[in-house]
C-alpha cells in the first residue's frame, strides 16, 4: 500500500510542478517546488499558476493550503450535491406548515344533516344551514356559533344575538365543523379542528418548530466542537429522515407538537452541520456565497412545495412528498470528510493531514507529505467555551448586536413566510412567487456579494426590506387593491430573506475556528427568541380585527428589521479578510479595511 501511495504522490507531483514551471523536475526538485509554494510568497513570480502559489511567508494558514489542493475540484463538485440535499430537506421542514396548517373557510355542522359539507349541494341544505348557522355582514357564516334547536338559557357559552339573515336567539360555540375543500381537500386543521377556540394551538404548533430549532442551536454547537462536524451531519440526517416520514402519520395534537419540535430540532442542528463543514471547507471568496447559495436553494425549494401542494392538496401525500430528499442527504453525508481544521483544533495533526490529502486526490493535486509542519501548532488543547468570547466589553457588544440581529432575521423571515396564508389571494400563487422573488434575489446577489463590504450589503437588504413591509399600511389607508398589501409583503420577505444568509457568513467570519460551532450555535439559539414570538407575530391579522388588523404582521416585522439593520453597522467589515483560527486572533489582528491579496476569480463551490 505504501508503495503504491508514494507512487500515486509522485505521479500528483509531476503533474503538479507543470503548472509551476515548465520543466520536469527530478522527485527532490519536486518537493522543493511545492515547499516553494508552501513557504516562500516571496518568490510567487517564479509561479506561473497563482492557484499553486502561498500569499504569505513564515507559518501558514488553511487559506493558503485549500489554494494548494484546490478550490474548484471534485471535491468542491461533492460538497455542492451534499449541500444541496441537506438545505432542500431543511427547508421542506421548516415551513411545510403554510400548507399543512393554513385555516380554510369553515362554519359549524349542522347537526340534522348527516352528510353536512360546506358547498351547498341541495336546497334542503341550504334551507337547513340558514336555520342553524348565524350570517355575518359580509354575507358569509359564523365560524364558531350555531342556533341550537332549543335554546339553553342556561348555557354559558350562549349569547343572544341578532343577525342579518334575520335569525335570533342563543347562539352556542358548536364541536364539529365542516371545512372548505377548495384549497386543501384535507389538512392538519381540518383533521385536527384547530379552530375557534382552538385556534391558537396553530400558532403553538409553529411555536414548538422554534422550541425545537432552538434547542438544536444550542447542543449542535458544542456537540459539534466536541465530536466533530461529520458525526453532527451524519446523525441529523438519519433523525431527519425519521422525523420526516413520521410527521405523515400524527394522529392528535400532542403527536403533533412532538413532530414540529422534532423537525425543528433536527432541521436547525442538520443546516448547521453543513454550514460550519461549508464555511470550513472553503476559501475566502466561496464562504461569501454559500450562504446566498443555500437561499438559491430554499427559494427553488418553496416553488417545489407550491406545486406539490396545488397538485396533491392532502396533508399526508405532501409530507411525504417533502420527505424523499433525505433519503439521499443520508447516503451522500457518509461521503464528506471531517473538517481538517476542526482536526487541527484539537491538535489531531496526522489526521488533518490524511483529510487534506484525500481532498487534494479528489482534486488531482498533491501537496508535500510535511505540509502540516507548515503550520504553527495549535495551543487550543483547553476546553472552548462560550464565556471565553465575552473577555471584555468591545467583544461583548460585538456578540450582543450579532444576537439582536439573528433575533430580529429569524423572527422576520419566517413570520413573514407563516403570514403567506393569512394575507388572502391564492395561496399557491403566493407561495411560488414568494420562493421565485427568493430564488433570484439569491441569485442575483451571488454575483455581487463580494463585489461590495459585508455589513453595508447586509445592512441595503434589511432596511430595504423593512421599508416594504412598513409601508404595507400606504394602500389600507388609500384603500387599494389587496394586491398591493401582498406586493410589497413580498418584496418586502424578499429583500429580509436574501439579508438572512449574509448574516450567516457575516457571523461564521467573524468568530474564531475554535468557537465558530459554539459562536453560531449560540447565534441560532438566540435568533430562536425571534422565531418562537413569529408565528404568533403572524396571527396578528387573525386575534384582531379592524382596518389596519391584516398588516399589524407587516409593520411589526419592518421595525424591528430596520433596529438590527442600524446596529449592525457598528460592527467591524470581515470581507476578504481570512478566518480567524482563535480568541487571540480576534485581539491582535482584528479586520482592518485592506482587501486581502487571496485571488478574486473563485465562484462557488464549483
Amino acid at each position: 500500500m505504501q508503495g503504491n501511495e508514494q507512487e500515486m504522490t509522485e505521479r500528483g507531483s509531476q503533474g503538479d510542478i507543470k503548472d509551476v514551471g515548465k520543466f520536469s523536475p527530478s522527485d527532490t526538485q519536486e518537493e522543493e517546488a511545492n515547499s516553494l509554494i508552501l513557504n516562500n510568497g516571496k518568490q510567487q513570480q517564479n509561479c506561473h499558476d497563482q492557484e499553486n502559489c502561498a500569499g504569505d511567508s513564515g507559518n501558514k494558514t488553511f487559506e493558503d493550503i485549500f489554494h494548494i489542493i484546490g478550490h474548484n475540484g471534485r471535491f468542491q463538485i461533492m460538497l455542492l450535491v451534499i449541500v444541496i440535499l441537506t438545505n432542500v430537506i431543511v427547508e421542506l421542514q421548516n415551513v411545510n406548515t403554510v400548507f399543512t396548517l393554513t385555516t380554510p373557510k369553515h362554519r359549524c355542522k349542522v347537526p340534522d344533516l348527516e352528510q353536512d359539507s360546506y358547498a351547498i349541494d341541495s336546497e334542503r341544505q341550504a334551507q337547513l344551514v340558514d336555520r342553524y348557522i348565524p350570517k355575518v355582514k359580509d354575507g358569509g357564516y359564523k365560524k364558531c356559533h350555531i342556533l341550537p334547536t332549543i335554546p339553553n338559557v342556561n348555557d354559558t357559552k350562549s349569547s343572544t344575538a341578532v343577525f342579518n339573515n334575520g335569525t335570533s336567539g342563543n347562539v352556542t360555540e358548536c364541536s364539529e365543523w365542516v371545512y372548505d375543500k377548495t384549497v386543501m381537500k384535507e389538512n392538519l386543521v381540518s383533521k385536527l379542528d384547530l379552530v375557534c377556540e382552538r385556534t391558537v394551538i396553530r400558532s403553538h404548533v409553529n411555536m414548538m418548530l422554534f422550541g425545537g430549532k432552538m434547542a438544536a442551536a444550542f447542543l449542535q454547537g458544542y456537540f459539534s466542537d466536541l465530536f466533530g462536524r461529520r458525526p453532527s451531519l451524519i446523525i441529523s440526517c438519519c433523525g431527519m429522515l425519521v422525523t420526516a416520514v413520521g410527521s405523515a402519520f400524527v394522529f392528535d395534537t400532542i403527536s403533533l407538537l412532538i413532530s414540529r419540535f422534532m423537525a425543528g430540532f433536527l432541521a436547525t442542528y442538520l443546516y448547521l452541520s453543513i454550514y460550519v463543514l461549508g464555511i470550513e471547507f472553503l476559501t475566502i471568496q466561496q464562504r461569501s456565497l454559500l450562504s446566498m447559495f443555500t437561499r438559491l436553494i430554499f427559494g427553488i425549494c418553496d416553488l417545489y412545495m407550491a406545486l406539490m401542494a396545488y397538485l396533491l392538496r392532502d396533508w399526508q401525500y405532501l409530507l411525504l412528498a417533502f420527505a424523499w430528499p433525505a433519503v439521499f442527504a443520508l447516503v451522500s453525508s457518509w461521503f464528506m470528510p471531517e473538517s481538517p481544521r476542526w482536526l487541527i483544533s484539537k491538535n489531531r495533526v496526522e489526521q488533518a493531514e490524511k483529510q487534506i490529502q484525500r481532498i487534494a486526490k479528489m482534486n488531482g493535486k498533491t501537496v508535500p507529505k510535511d505540509i502540516m509542519q507548515q503550520m504553527g501548532k495549535s495551543n487550543e488543547k483547553a476546553k472552548h467555551t462560550m464565556l471565553q468570547l465575552f473577555g471584555d466589553v468591545k467583544l461583548t457588544i460585538r456578540w450582543t448586536i450579532l444576537y439582536i440581529n439573528w433575533i430580529v432575521m429569524c423572527m422576520s423571515a419566517y413570520g413573514l413566510a407563516f403570514n403567506i396564508s393569512n394575507m388572502g389571494g391564492n395561496i399557491f400563487i403566493n407561495f411560488a412567487i414568494s420562493g421565485l422573488l427568493d430564488a433570484v434575489v439569491s441569485f442575483v446577489n451571488s454575483f455581487v456579494v463580494n463585489k461590495f463590504s459585508r455589513k453595508y450589503f447586509y445592512f441595503s437588504c434589511s432596511a430595504f426590506g423593512a421599508v416594504a413591509c412598513i409601508l404595507t399600511f400606504l394602500p389600507i389607508v388609500l384603500d387599494a387593491p389587496t394586491w398591493c398589501v401582498v406586493a410589497l409583503s413580498l418584496i418586502g420577505k424578499a429583500s429580509i430573506v436574501a439579508a438572512y444568509p449574509l448574516l450567516y457568513t457575516y457571523s461564521a467570519e467573524l468568530y474564531p475556528t475554535t468557537h465558530r460551532g459554539i459562536g453560531l450555535g449560540s447565534c441560532s439559539m438566540m435568533s430562536r427568541i425571534g422565531g418562537l414570538v413569529s408565528p404568533y407575530i403572524a396571527d396578528l391579522s387573525v386575534f384582531f380585527n379592524g382596518k389596519m388588523a391584516s398588516v399589524l404582521p407587516q409593520l411589526v416585522f419592518g421595525a424591528c428589521a430596520i433596529t438590527g439593520a442600524l446596529l449592525i453597522l457598528i460592527l467591524p467589515e470581515t470581507s476578504g479578510k481570512e478566518l480567524p483560527e482563535t480568541v487571540d486572533d480576534i485581539r491582535e489582528k482584528p479586520h482592518s479595511s485592506e482587501k486581502s491579496n487571496m485571488p478574486e476569480e473563485e465562484t462557488v463551490l464549483a
